[in-house]
């Protein structure tokens, strides 16, 4: 199935996901999963067009130059005049279907990390109880996740070094497990972009850019009173209460890129909390 296809085949409310790239809902953990695993299929085939067309798009490009100049000089016109029309048709088109894809993207935390999610907890969710799930899908470093940019400075070989902070809290949701138990979650990223511009010997200018993500995963778990004692790990936060206890733990993480997190690293926050909790006498 190609991405247009893929894009027919949508909803009218996942195409309108796709519009806004924001998922704020309450829906049963089923009709969650139905709705998405879609979207995180459509995004794949997305990902896979986006740089053959562009690359091919930039390559056409240049080879419309000398064809230029063979039409314009050669005593071949007709014939290099059509095929240099051709390539530059095609060229067109690979470049907005380039243009295209990126505008339909969806961030790679919804099929590498939000929906793995919903479908490992899938049955831990209290069936008839709904799930409210936040998710911000616009791009990590979107204009408007922007916090700071330093001004340019220099280090080393590198002549202009400028930083670029991000704020993305992309993920937060709750939800009733079968237990009885409130879950509550966030995951929020913050990143840096660094971008570094030098000459090399040659007198030839290279740029490139760094990026460094620190993410924060944050869980919170009311348990019923009645039917767990909670014994709390040393890094987490407890709030007793009457009918229930409050524990939160968060867990920070740094990586070198902006892939998404792997969803084990959320599983494991959840069920430290539960690894401490024994049942009641009762409840036994």
């Amino acid at each position: 199935m190609n991405a247009w296809q893929a894009h027919r085949s949508l909803s009218p409310e996942q195409k309108q996901i796709i519009a806004t790239k924001t998922i704020d809902l309450n829906r049963k953990p089923d009709e969650l999963i139905q709705l998405l695993t879609p979207l995180a299929g459509y995004d794949r085939v997305v990902d896979k067009l986006r740089t053959p067309m562009g690359c091919t798009g930039a390559f056409l490009v240049v080879a419309c130059i000398p064809l230029f100049f063979l039409f314009s000089s050669s005593g071949w016109e007709w014939m290099f005049g059509l095929i240099f029309l051709a390539v530059l048709a095609i060229a067109i088109l690979a470049l907005t279907t380039w243009n295209w894809t990126k505008k339909v993207d969806l961030s790679d935390n919804l099929r590498g990390t939000a929906l793995p999610i919903l479908n490992i907890f899938r049955e831990d969710f209290a069936r008839d109880e709904p799930v409210h799930l936040h998710l911000d899908l616009r791009p990590p470093t979107h204009v408007e996740k922007k916090t700071s940019e330093s001004e340019p400075y220099k280090h080393g070989a590198y002549y202009k070094i400028i930083d670029c902070m991000y704020a993305d809290p992309w993920m937060s949701g709750e939800a009733v497990l079968h237990d009885g138990t409130a879950l509550k979650w966030s995951v929020v990223d913050s990143i840096r972009e660094r971008k570094k511009t030098k000459r090399n010997p040659r007198g030839k200018i290279k740029s490139k850019t760094k990026y460094t993500k620190k993410t924060e995963i944050e869980v919170q778990l009311g348990m019923r009173t009645k039917t767990y004692a909670v014994t709390a790990p040393n890094d987490a936060e407890v709030k007793s209460g009457e009918k229930k206890n409050v524990i939160t733990m968060s867990r920070r993480m740094r990586s070198a890129d902006l892939n998404p997190i792997k969803p084990t690293a959320f599983v494991d926050l959840v069920a430290a909390v539960y690894k401490n909790a024994r049942l009641t006498r009762k409840e036994a």
